[in-house]
């Protein structure tokens, strides 16, 4: 028998596994507590995904997608390096401004040690950083010594890092980054980077 996806329960569990994951790190988020947040049967979950690990790292493949499929727009025009960091920020301080609860979810995960992103996941996300490295090595805006480890930890990790010290600063209020604060990010990576 054919399983029948309701796109709005779907939508529901990821909306929940976010939340919880945000308020109660990867290890206190169950199925059954994503479930019962989300309003589904724990046995539809488990028709779709084998468990929690299963679903948050399709949730995490899919915010980290949001910033492939742009490195992908940038490629064919061979951007410059620097703008290719700039668009990236930009992206970054979009989706903090319009959906919070991704950049939380991106911050928690990435802070937490029972959490470790499926190999393949981190492969696939690893290809864009891997070209974008040999782009700014390629027109020496980037140090030759930087890795590809170095290099997501200075562009991601250290946006995710910036922009959660302004949602804390904010004490829950909702927080907008302004224009100003994205530059002086951009500022601040491109000085990490050289």
């Amino acid at each position: 028998m054919a399983r029948i996806t309701d796109k709005n329960k779907i939508e529901r569990l990821k909306q929940s596994t976010m939340k919880l994951v945000v308020e109660n790190g990867f290890g206190g988020a169950s199925a059954a507590l994503i479930s019962k947040d989300a309003g589904v049967a724990a046995g539809y979950f488990y028709m779709h995904y084998k468990g929690k690990y299963e679903m948050v790292n399709a949730i995490f493949q899919e915010v980290y997608q949001e910033f492939i499929i742009l490195f992908e727009e940038l490629e064919p025009d061979n951007a410059p390096f620097i703008e290719s960091i700039e668009t990236i920020i930009h992206r970054f301080v979009k989706l903090a401004n319009t959906e919070p609860i991704k950049v939380k979810f991106l911050y928690v995960l990435s802070n937490d040690y029972s959490f470790a992103i499926d190999p393949i996941i981190r492969e696939n996300n690893f290809q864009v950083i891997k070209k974008l490295k040999e782009r700014g090595q390629k027109s020496n805006c980037l140090d030759p010594r930087i890795t590809e480890d170095d290099l997501y930890l200075i562009l991601f990790i250290n946006s995710l890092q910036y922009i959660n010290q302004r949602f804390k600063k904010s004490h829950n209020k909702e927080v907008i980054i302004s224009e100003l604060e994205e530059k002086h990010l951009f500022y601040l990576i491109t000085k990490f980077l050289k």
